[in-house]
């Protein structure tokens, strides 16, 4: 499963054939910023060693981080001592425990105990709060004409305009609560769960 956000790719999972898909969608191997693995059943990892080869072999250099739970360190160095290739980039290997949570920029990543045949985690995706739709008609009520003007109030910014601060909740509403998204690959039944994602927006789950 692939997530577009913030400007960022986050891959959860990756098993034989995460390419192919990858090539019948519209998003880029080289766009994938982080890889999160939720077990290591073949099905959940076995991609890996052939996508980190291809990022190699089109030339990235932007770091890739990869997040799974305990042996997950691991995992990544036998994959490297067995293949024969050229790494163009960085790993940044992260072992999560139950209830870590990991900032982003714009979102959060919680990691959350399952209940599967082997050690295995889910993740939460918590997006922060977003801003508020801007206003036009309050701008064009003080006379702020369109344009880089707009930006720097959607932005956060306050500008100077006619010789008055303009702070950005003059125009803009008020704030929207950011998405929120469960991921839960292979598990039985979690006590707790149902309560802790009540209000979310998606619930990804596979059965055990």
């Amino acid at each position: 499963m692939a997530l577009k956000t913030h400007g960022e790719i986050l891959l959860f999972d990756c098993g034989e054939g995460t390419q192919r898909q990858l090539m019948r969608s519209s998003l880029s191997f080289m766009g994938i910023t982080k890889v999160f693995i939720t077990h290591f059943h073949g099905d959940h990892y076995l991609g890996l060693a052939g996508l980190l080869q291809t990022m190699a072999l089109n030339g990235r250099t932007k770091d890739l981080e990869i997040f799974g739970p305990k042996g997950t360190e691991q995992l990544v160095t036998i994959i490297e001592r067995i293949s024969y290739y050229s790494r163009t980039y960085d790993l940044v290997l992260h072992e999560m425990k139950e209830n870590q949570r990991e900032r982003f920029e714009g979102f959060s990543i919680i990691a959350i105990r399952l209940d599967h045949s082997i050690p295995a985690i889910g993740y939460l995706f918590e997006e922060d709060d977003r801003p508020g739709k801007f206003d036009v008609n309050a701008a064009k009520v003080l006379g702020i004409p369109p344009g880089p003007l707009y930006n720097k109030l959607q932005g956060g910014e306050e500008i100077v305009w006619n010789d008055n601060v303009i702070e950005p909740t003059m125009v803009m509403g008020p704030s929207r609560p950011g998405r929120k998204i469960c991921i839960a690959m292979d598990t039985k039944p979690i006590l707790g769960l149902p309560e802790r994602i009540r209000g979310f927006d998606v619930l990804i789950h596979e059965a055990t």
